[in-house]
């Protein structure tokens, strides 16, 4: 595998989604996140995407605006099982094979996990709604 140089702004970018990690941010959102010290939009761009196609963030796309959204990705096995994204705060959670295992069993289905993903609310949120 090709070595990366890790920039400085590579850098701020990786520990922004590792202190975020389980939500998903646009571009915009996370150049506000990043603050004086963000680098400029077209940096952050081509790097978000030279991330996602390193295997390091997912891209997504967000509920109600069509919007790009980046997450980090949960390891080299995020793409084999389903997830749950919040649709109030963007938290994403990882699901276990179990729900998949019982999905698959009760309905045929043989679910294409890259492509999986289930939208709710999570407890926080929804204990907002009420």
């Amino acid at each position: 595998m090709k070595a990366t140089y890790q920039t400085q702004q590579r850098r701020a970018i990786l520990d922004f989604f590792e202190s975020g990690a389980g939500k998903e941010y646009t571009v915009e959102e996370l150049l506000e996140g990043l603050g004086e010290s963000a680098p400029g939009k077209s940096t952050v761009y081509r790097l978000v995407k030279k991330l996602e196609e390193e295997g390091i963030l997912r891209r997504s796309t967000r509920e109600g605006t069509g919007k790009a959204a980046f997450g980090l990705l949960g390891g080299d096995r995020c793409a084999e099982h389903l997830h749950i994204r919040c649709t109030g705060c963007g938290l994403l959670l990882h699901l276990d094979n179990t729900a998949q295992d019982e999905l698959t069993r009760s309905t045929g289905f043989v679910i294409d996990d890259s492509r999986s993903m289930l939208y709710g609310r999570c407890a926080r949120c929804a204990r907002r709604v009420r």
